[in-house]
C-alpha cells in the first residue's frame, strides 16, 4: 500500500469510529411447504404453483427483513404437531405420504387433522418456521385462509418471563377453491409499489388517477387497487396480502396473545406502541383482528393511508400492505420492527456478507476502476468510500440514507481524498 492510500485508510477508520451504523440482525422466517407437497402440490411444479409460492415467499422475506430480533435460542429437541380445520377432504396425506383419515367436525361440513412434524428435528437460533399448506375448505366456513402459532416454547429470557411472545413457529393454509391473484409480485421491498394516492385524504369521490380505493360511503381507504395496474386482478383475492395477513397470525397476532402480551380494555387494544401510533386505544374485533376499517399509514410509504393488514375482511383485486399500526402490534408482542426498509449492503465489495476492513482493502485495490462500486456508477471512488463508511459493520443498510449522519466535513474529506487520488493515479 502506497503512502497516499495509507493516509486514506487511516482517515476512513477515524470516520468509522465516529459514525458507524449498527448492524441489524433479522428473524429468519422459514417457510416449509412439506404439507402442501404431500397433498395438493398447490405451491409446486406448474407455473401457477410457482407463482403462488413466489407471492407467499415475498411476504415472508419482507417480514424477515424488517423484524430484527437476534436473541432467540435454538430449539434442539422437537416433538410437535400441527392442526388443520374446515377441510373438505375426508382423507389427507401426512408428512411421510401416508393417508390419514380426517376427524368429522361438529357442523358436519368438513374434517380436521393433526399431523406430527416428522420432518423437523430442530429450529435454529432466530428462526421461525411456518408450515404452508393449501386445501379445499369445506362449505361450513367463510374463511379463505387460516393461520396460527404452535406451542408454548419460548426462545429467550423475556419469553420465559412472559414479557414477550416467541415460539418455534406455526402454520398457514389457503383455500384452493378461491380464485387467487399472484401477479405484481412486490419482492422483498414493496416500497416502490405503493403507487399514488389522492392527496386529499377525505376526497368526495374515488378518483381514477390514483391507485388506492376510497370507499365513498364508509369514508375509509380500503387498499391498493390492483386492477388499476393489472386488469387480470379483477374478482381475484390477492395472495400476497392474504399471506401477509395470515403470517401476522402465525407470528402470534391472535386473541389470546393480544390479552397476554398486548393489553385489552373492553373492545380496544391498549399496547403502548399501538396507543402511541394510533393516538389512543385501538378498536379491535373479537377474532384476533383490528376492528373493521381501522385506518393507518402504510409502513415506509410517506403518508399513504390504508385499511390495516390485520382487518378481518378484504376486497377482491385489492392489496393491503403492512401498515404502521400492524408494525406497532408486532412491537407490542415483543418483536423489534424497523421503521424503514433495509437492503443488502452495497459496500460489501468482497461478498462476505458483512461490510468490514477487508472491503476497504478491496476498495483501495480497485480505486479508479470499475470494481468496488457501491453507488452503481461503475467506478470506484470517494463516493463508494462514503457508502462503505455508512455501512461499516453491517449486514444490512437502511435504504433511507438520510438517517445516517453525514457531516459536511465528512463529505468534504471524502471528496478531497477522492480528487487527490485521481490526480495521483
Amino acid at each position: 500500500m502506497g503512502p497516499i492510500k495509507q493516509h486514506i485508510y487511516v482517515g476512513a477508520m477515524l470516520v468509522v469510529a465516529l459514525f458507524a451504523v449498527p448492524r441489524a440482525s433479522a428473524i429468519d422466517i422459514v417457510l416449509d411447504y412439506s404439507i402442501d407437497e404431500a397433498n395438493e402440490g398447490w405451491f409446486s411444479g406448474s407455473p401457477e404453483g410457482l407463482a403462488r409460492r413466489a407471492s407467499v415467499n415475498s411476504a415472508a422475506s419482507f417480514l424477515s427483513a424488517i423484524i430484527t430480533n437476534d436473541n432467540w435460542d435454538a430449539i434442539s429437541v422437537f416433538n410437535k404437531d400441527l392442526s388443520f380445520t374446515d377441510i373438505a377432504a375426508s382423507s389427507l396425506n401426512d408428512l411421510n405420504g401416508n393417508p390419514v383419515a380426517g376427524l368429522p367436525e361438529s357442523d358436519g361440513a368438513g374434517f380436521s387433522y393433526n399431523f406430527d412434524l416428522t420432518n423437523l428435528s430442530s429450529v435454529g437460533a432466530n428462526e421461525y418456521v411456518i408450515y404452508v399448506g393449501a386445501f379445499e375448505f369445506d362449505s361450513g366456513t367463510s374463511s379463505h385462509a387460516k393461520a396460527g402459532w404452535d406451542s408454548s416454547d419460548r426462545r429467550n429470557a423475556a419469553g420465559n418471563a412472559g414479557m414477550e411472545f416467541n415460539t418455534w413457529g406455526g402454520k398457514m393454509y389457503f383455500d384452493t377453491g378461491d380464485t387467487w391473484y399472484t401477479g405484481q409480485n412486490p419482492g422483498i421491498d414493496p416500497t416502490d409499489d405503493y403507487g399514488i394516492q389522492d392527496p386529499n385524504k377525505m376526497p368526495t369521490s374515488d378518483i381514477t388517477s390514483d391507485n388506492w380505493d376510497w370507499h365513498t360511503s364508509l369514508h375509509v381507504w380500503k387498499g391498493f387497487e390492483l386492477d388499476s395496474i393489472d386488469p387480470a386482478a379483477v374478482n381475484q383475492s390477492d395472495l400476497y396480502a392474504t399471506a401477509l395477513h395470515e403470517m401476522l397470525h402465525a407470528l402470534g397476532a391472535t386473541s389470546s396473545n393480544m390479552s397476554t402480551y398486548v393489553g385489552v380494555s373492553g373492545n380496544t387494544l391498549i399496547g403502548s406502541n399501538l396507543v402511541a401510533e394510533y393516538g389512543g386505544p385501538v378498536p379491535k374485533s373479537s377474532t384476533g383482528h383490528f376492528a373493521n376499517d381501522v385506518q393507518s399509514e402504510v409502513w415506509d410509504s410517506n403518508g399513504i393511508i390504508s385499511e390495516v393488514t390485520l382487518d378481518p375482511n378484504s376486497l377482491d383485486a385489492t392489496r393491503k400492505y403492512l401498515t404502521k399500526l400492524d408494525a406497532a402490534l408486532l412491537r407490542d408482542l415483543g418483536y423489534q420492527v424497523l421503521d424503514t426498509f433495509v437492503t443488502a449492503p452495497t459496500a460489501d465489495f468482497d461478498n462476505s456478507g458483512v461490510v468490514d476492513i477487508a472491503d476497504l482493502d478491496k476498495w483501495n485495490a480497485d480505486f479508479g476502476g470499475p470494481g468496488s462500486d457501491a453507488n452503481g456508477d461503475d467506478f470506484s471512488d470517494g463516493a463508494d468510500l462514503l457508502l462503505w463508511q455508512q455501512q461499516f459493520g453491517d449486514g444490512s443498510v437502511v435504504a433511507n440514507s438520510s438517517s445516517v449522519p453525514e457531516p459536511t466535513s465528512l463529505l468534504l474529506l471524502v471528496g478531497l481524498l477522492s480528487a487527490f487520488l485521481r490526480r495521483q493515479r
